[in-house]
């Protein structure tokens, strides 16, 4: 039989939870994804641009980067679109790290950047959070050491959900000139909190984010990465010249041409529905960390009971197997009906098994 290299066989898959099951039939709270469909006015652009017979041409990508760079307030020549962040996120490791080099992240994480890592056969330094969720800031930089070639900052971090300081990232960034610096903002749209301002004084700052989250877009993969123009010529070099399908285009314009939806549901998970499920949780003294995104991570007594209870009753949410995690689940708000409903059956819950 043919071999693949030994450090490849040695892995195992990353294989998404509830692989095989229809997630259409269940109120989803476990991917963190937009739990509303798309807004009309990006269908029907996504018709449109179909009966328009333009799907059987390589997609282009001039008009929508101008588009980008208004939003994301960046000359062009600072972007690069990804087939989602998670490639990104490879670009970003095949372009920075060689053997014998450590990647140094918090732990735990996003794990793609582990399994990217792994396949490439470069060495993860994992620096644990605290017990309390807080980023360990004086352990990870003493875990930056010479042979370091690149430094992960998840913020805020997934699944913990912890933020980051501004000033704790620029100390690290003015700290480490010559060692790049990733900084994954998948959740920009619900924090608002950007590192974007550090750009022009570090060049080492490499800035990773996604549609797949507020915009509603995950199927449509879709992500940017925002760096030194340097870095991003670099990066043209091993991207694909036509990674990044039409259709997660002019769904992602017409989500930035007309935001309204999408601000909207980001105001309503951020101001209504995440507050009133923390009440609720406070309420019946079930211990749960918010986090600063839309998403949380949650302690019941008993999380396999909880977690198969939510299921039957139509509502997934995502078991935590990491260490410092590994009792928990992590769940994301949907609107106010959807949180309320969640609030419901977990009520329920707790009157049958948590009395």
């Amino acid at each position: 039989m043919i071999q693949v290299k030994s450090h490849i066989a040695s892995m195992g898959p990353y294989s998404p939870p509830w692989t095989g099951l229809n997630r259409s039939q269940y109120l989803r709270l476990d991917l963190n994804e937009n739990t509303l469909d798309p807004p009309e006015h990006v269908k029907a652009a996504l018709k449109n641009y179909i009966d328009q017979n333009r799907i059987q041409m390589y997609p282009e990508y001039e008009n929508f980067l101008s588009k980008l760079s208004a939003y994301a307030q960046v000359d062009s020549s600072q972007l690069i679109l990804t087939n989602g962040s998670d490639q990104a996120i490879e670009l970003l490791l095949h372009a920075f790290l060689e053997s014998g080099h450590i990647m140094v992240i918090a732990r735990p994480e996003f794990p793609i950047f582990t399994q990217i890592a792994s396949a490439i056969n470069v060495s993860v330094r994992g620096v644990s959070f605290e017990k309390s969720m807080r980023f360990p800031f004086e352990a990870f930089m003493d875990a930056i050491t010479p042979d370091v070639g690149l430094i992960v900052l998840i913020n805020p971090n997934n699944p913990t959900g912890t933020p980051l300081e501004l000033n704790q990232i620029e100390e690290i960034l003015k700290r480490y000139r010559n060692i790049p610096v990733i900084v994954d903002e998948a959740y920009y749209e619900y924090t608002q909190i950007t590192s974007c301002g550090l750009l022009e004084n570090y060049p080492n700052l490499i800035i990773t984010r996604t549609f797949s989250k507020a915009f509603a877009m995950a199927g449509l993969r879709l992500g940017y990465v925002i760096a030194n123009p340097e870095i991003i010529s670099q990066l043209y070099k091993i991207r694909g010249p036509f990674d990044v399908n039409s259709c997660s285009l002019i769904a992602a314009q017409a989500q930035l041409d007309c935001p309204e939806s999408w601000k909207a549901y980001v105001e309503e998970t951020m101001t209504r529905s995440k507050p009133f499920l923390e009440n609720f949780f406070k309420e019946r003294r079930i211990r749960y960390f918010p986090g600063a995104a839309h998403f949380m991570l949650v302690l019941p007594q008993n999380r396999d009971q909880a977690v198969s209870y939510l299921k039957e009753h139509g509502i997934l949410v995502r078991p935590m197997f990491a260490p410092l995690i590994e009792k928990t689940f992590r769940m994301c708000v949907g609107n106010l009906e959807q949180t309320q409903e969640f609030a419901a059956v977990f009520e329920k819950y707790l009157q049958e098994f948590d009395s």
